[in-house]
């Protein structure tokens, strides 16, 4: 009798990060819901990251270690990798929310017409404060998508394609899913994830980019692409429009 052909599968890539890749080890194999098989891309870590690979090799389906050309190519060998109906990319340092949350998503009945469901997330700094948790809510509108807080259906990529490949784009998920019709996605009113916001994803230049590609698809004004722009460049915009002000009193006061 063949076994059932997972429902889910769950890949994570890792890069020296042997420390925070466990946690997001043990938040997958700890899960109540079993029906899914686990993907590890290791991009030629040389910390000890292998050793924790080999320490959980009964509990990691497939996986690879060897060189990429970046966080993109090692999701796509992963998504190349899959068998599951569904995807989930759970990077290293990220972790699901609770014990039960695939169960929470998949022991109810699934419309066949939604290929993206999508919740929301905490995130953390795992350097400074790991348990301090901050709230994100998903809103698909308003361009507020996290990929680790979602689960969609492989064959999106069989017939959109792999996500893009080039080393200058940090963005290639978020311009994966905006231009999936809003009409095959379901929200699902719960925190999927929670995730490291250390990671180089997290940065002023990731958002940029995001930015950049909202206001292409009409989503923000470009008033406010340029004030986001304004506020990335200078942080606290009104300390400096303050210090300018205050520079200007002394010079006028001193004429």
């Amino acid at each position: 009798m063949k076994s059932k052909p997972p429902t889910l599968s769950i890949i994570t890539i890792v890069l020296n990060n042997k420390v925070f890749f466990e946690r997001t080890i043990q938040s997958v194999i700890n899960q109540d819901y079993k029906n899914y098989e686990y993907i590890v891309i290791d991009g030629g870590s040389t910390d000890g990251t292998l050793d924790v690979m080999q320490k959980y090799r009964s509990n990691i389906h497939i996986s690879i270690s060897e060189r990429d050309s970046g966080i993109y190519n090692a999701i796509n060998k992963g998504i190349n990798l899959a068998t599951g109906k569904w995807v989930l990319i759970l990077n290293a340092g990220d972790r699901l929310f609770s014990r039960d949350t695939l169960s929470k998503v998949f022991d109810r009945k699934l419309s066949e017409e939604k290929d993206v469901l999508y919740g929301d997330w905490f995130s953390c700094n795992l350097l400074a404060s790991p348990e301090k948790l901050m709230e994100g809510k998903a809103d698909y509108k308003k361009g507020n998508l996290l990929h680790q807080s979602i689960i969609y259906k492989k064959k999106l990529h069989d017939e959109k394609g792999p996500y893009i490949e080039t080393k200058k784009l940090i963005v290639s998920d978020y311009i994966f899913f905006a231009n999936l019709p809003e009409n095959t996605f379901e929200y699902l009113n719960m925190p999927i994830s929670i995730n490291d916001n250390t990671g180089v994803s997290s940065k002023f230049w990731s958002y940029k980019q995001k930015l950049a590609y909202d206001y292409i698809l009409g989503r923000v004004s470009l008033l406010f692409f340029f004030g986001e722009c304004i506020r990335i460049y200078i942080p606290r915009i009104d300390l400096f429009v303050f210090q300018r002000i205050k520079r200007f009193l002394k010079i006028f006061s001193q004429k």
